[in-house]
């Protein structure tokens, strides 16, 4: 062990010296390092970045709380972390792009040729490059945006978030027409049916049974009273005026309990009615913005000390490698041509 640690003490000791010896070969790469990253960071293009923050919705009717008493999640409610992947999906599709893009005239501002043949391949790369989309610990989802120009870099932020809210309606409004479509000719076919129920329980009241359940408990009272007096004309009368209700009781019982429970589903067809009519016309925002995004009064990049401190300590690192290096052959060569 004490060999071991004598032999590590030389090592590092005949390192030293010969880094020592190199001591002006480093210091020259040190300054000439330590200038040209000092040229460089001030040659690279500073970039701004300006962050949008957006909460998605439940994934529930929102249009539910507008027209209903029991107030259903949706409408004041935060998605959770499904919700923020769907809404993801939305804030990488190609078709947010393209509109972000053609909004803001970016081929040209990117000084991107639109005769280039890779012109796609190249305008996403560099939208991809500046435009960053990523769900946070909380569920929301934080919209990044580098550019130059700090007023254009809080330009594209606040595009993607209109144009994600405009394509998440714009989803939600095509399956709600097709629904709302189906929903009325059902809701007229309802109304048809009850109608008809109305119609036929019309032409039973005619007959004379207007509240069976009333006439019977009367007609019964004063059958009683009759026969008690032995009143064989008003016996006979009650007789002749309790005909309708056994000839059509029945149908008229059918008939209110038939009306009852079409007048129901025709109100909850209704109500259904009015919340695909709001998601229909989707006037309601898909999403909950938190923070627009502003332009920034600081560039984020580039990091000029850092970029100068560990170039040049890179530079350093580097010399001092091949120094070693260049020593250690040197060594065993001088070994080989000894032996």
């Amino acid at each position: 062990m004490a060999n071991e640690n004598n032999n590590f003490e030389l090592n590092s000791t005949q390192l030293i010296q010969t880094l020592w010896g190199y001591r002006r070969t480093l210091i020259v790469v040190g300054v000439v390092a330590f200038i040209a990253s000092t040229i460089a960071a001030f040659l690279i293009t500073p970039k701004f970045k300006a962050t949008a923050i957006i909460f998605p919705p439940v994934a529930n009717q929102a249009s539910k709380e507008l027209v209903t008493d029991n107030k259903q999640e949706g409408l004041t409610v935060f998605g959770e972390t499904e919700e923020a992947e769907q809404f993801l999906q939305i804030l990488t599709s190609r078709t947010l792009k393209d509109s972000v893009i053609n909004r803001l005239n970016l081929i040209e501002y990117w000084d991107i040729k639109s005769t280039d043949k890779q012109l796609k391949h190249k305008v996403y790369t560099k939208f991809e490059q500046n435009v960053r989309t990523k769900p946070t610990q909380y569920q929301s989802v934080i919209i990044e945006v580098m550019d130059r120009d700090p007023q254009m870099a809080a330009n594209i932020a606040n595009a993607v978030v209109d144009i994600s809210d405009s394509l998440m309606r714009s989803a939600k409004s095509q399956i709600a027409k097709k629904a709302l479509f189906a929903l009325e000719q059902q809701y007229q076919e309802a109304l048809n049916e009850l109608k008809a129920a109305e119609d036929s329980l019309a032409k039973v009241m005619q007959q004379g049974v207007v509240h069976l359940k009333k006439q019977s408990e009367q007609y019964y009272k004063d059958y009683t009273k009759a026969l008690i007096a032995n009143d064989k004309k008003a016996i006979s009368i009650i007789e002749n005026q309790i005909k309708p209700l056994k000839q059509y009781g029945g149908k008229y019982e059918r008939y209110r309990n038939e009306i009852q429970d079409m007048a129901l589903q025709v109100t909850e067809l209704r109500l259904s009615l009015k919340v695909l009519r709001i998601e229909a016309a989707q006037t309601i925002p898909s999403q909950f913005v938190i923070d627009r995004a502003v332009a920034a009064d600081k560039k984020a990049y580039p990091k000029r000390s850092i970029v100068i401190v560990v170039t040049t300590l890179s530079s350093i690192f580097f010399a001092i490698f091949a120094i070693v290096l260049a020593e250690f052959f040197k060594q065993s060569i001088i070994k080989k041509e000894d032996q």
